[in-house]
């Protein structure tokens, strides 16, 4: 799969690049808790059609990824305008051990997960094309093969759809010749689609282009093997890409031979693609025991780590393409989420437990510092003459009429019965003694 309708200047290996990390990272688009994805460099470089042995060129090229801006979803599927959005294709890349490990934005993740908006691009065709504007406009007809065309689009947004810098080819008749003649050619040489072009004028000026888009005749025999070894590179299991010979969703669902199948696997939360997907991937009983196991799990709460079932849709692809009823191994992608989830917790855990313990640190200092206050407060007080605590007692028993009434009220009363202050309610003596030495305080 690749992003359709990108408006950005790619080159061939920087576009080839894009499809495979966003394919390698699909399925971990919709977990909130991964928020970094990572792909063996030799695997990176291998399914991209990369077979030189100079990485550091590859690294150069994750850098452009990283600084290049994106437009996508420039047009809807009728031609028209549709929704705007921009950003940083990769907001994050590295390369260490031989593993590169990579960070999208999160509201770019979102829009990268909803699979309306991208074609159905085999990474085996990919690998065969030679040229960055090939593969643009590969991507940007492939959505249309039901459809079968793009409809009228302007000729300047073609020029951004297909990376071509704003002062490059501004003749038409050099675009034709270094651009789309090239382009078609390779595709409907190399690809699964067949594409002609249809210009129109206005005033002598060709002002908007049109692509014709038809399926291929049936496919080279070599074509399912070469996919199968990409697939495999990238850790999927079983037959060939059979998504490139999937219906297209939504209208023939209904009439395709899976279709109570796919019509099930909508029901766990599954878009119409990745229902298609799933059921056409790999063999039904395979399929349906997963969806049976789903629903057990579901029904217990539980996921292959112990947690929670939250993201049904996310644990439904995961069980079918890992085969957890099958009893295979929990994928590395589901472990190192629950890894993730685990060290996340434990860190969590631990700086609740510094603050808690950060706070009763600071509480028992101000009880130890009050308790010496007390303590030298009552010190002081022992050693006042009985004139001098009187004094201090009178003005204490004043503050108590003005600022605590009440307190006042039953002091008076124990006093007229005849109660010492040390028998009288515990509310008087502290509040009586707390002011005896503030105002001691304030003049010793």
């Amino acid at each position: 799969m690749g992003a359709i309708h990108v408006k950005a200047h790619l080159s061939l290996l920087q576009r080839k690049l894009s499809n495979v990390l966003l394919l390698n990272a699909y399925e971990e688009l919709p977990d909130p808790s991964v928020k970094e994805h990572e792909i063996p460099v030799r695997v990176l470089a291998e399914v991209a059609g990369y077979d030189s042995k100079d990485f550091a060129y590859l690294r150069d090229a994750l850098r452009a990824l990283v600084d290049c801006r994106v437009e996508w979803n420039v047009l809807g599927e009728d031609g028209e305008d549709d929704e705007w959005a921009a950003a940083s294709l990769l907001a994050q890349a590295k390369t260490k051990g031989g593993v590169c490990r990579y960070v999208y934005a999160p509201d770019l993740r979102e829009k990268l997960y909803r699979p309306e908006v991208y074609a159905r691009i085999n990474l085996a065709i990919q690998a065969r094309f030679g040229s960055g504007y090939a593969l643009a406009l590969y991507e940007n007809c492939a959505r249309f093969r039901k459809v079968g065309t793009t409809g009228w689009i302007d000729l300047e947004t073609w020029r951004d759809l297909l990376g071509v810098g704003g002062d490059q080819y501004r003749a038409f008749k050099a675009l034709r010749q270094k651009v789309l003649a090239p382009a078609i050619k390779e595709v409907n040489e190399f690809s699964d689609v067949r594409v002609e072009m249809e210009t129109q004028r206005e005033k002598r000026r060709i002002v908007a282009l049109k692509f014709t888009v038809a399926e291929a005749p049936a496919r080279e025999p070599g074509m399912a093997a070469k996919g199968l070894g990409l697939r495999e590179a990238l850790g999927a299991e079983g037959a060939p890409d059979a998504r490139d010979a999937a219906p297209e969703p939504a209208e023939l669902i209904e009439d395709h031979p899976l279709a109570d199948l796919q019509r099930r696997l909508l029901g766990f939360g599954l878009t119409e693609a990745q229902a298609l997907d799933l059921s056409t991937e790999f063999p039904e009983g395979r399929v349906t025991a997963n969806l049976d196991h789903v629903e057990a799990e579901v029904a217990r709460g539980l996921a292959p780590d112990g947690r929670e079932v939250k993201n049904v849709a996310a644990f439904t692809v995961a069980a079918v393409r890992g085969d957890y009823a099958g009893g295979a191994a929990t994928p590395d992608v589901v472990r190192k989420a629950a890894e993730k989830r685990e060290a996340a917790a434990s860190a969590a855990q631990a700086r609740q437990e510094r603050t808690e313990a950060q706070k009763e640190a600071h509480a028992q200092a101000k009880r130890s510092a009050e308790d010496r206050r007390q303590r030298a407060l009552a010190d002081a007080w022992a050693a006042l003459s009985d004139d001098e605590r009187a004094g201090f007692t009178e003005r204490a028993v004043a503050r108590l009429q003005s600022e605590a009434p009440q307190v006042h009220r039953w002091y008076e009363e124990e006093r007229d019965v005849g109660k010492a202050v040390s028998e009288m309610r515990p509310a008087v003596r502290s509040t009586l003694r707390s002011f005896q030495h503030e105002e001691m305080g304030r003049l010793l």
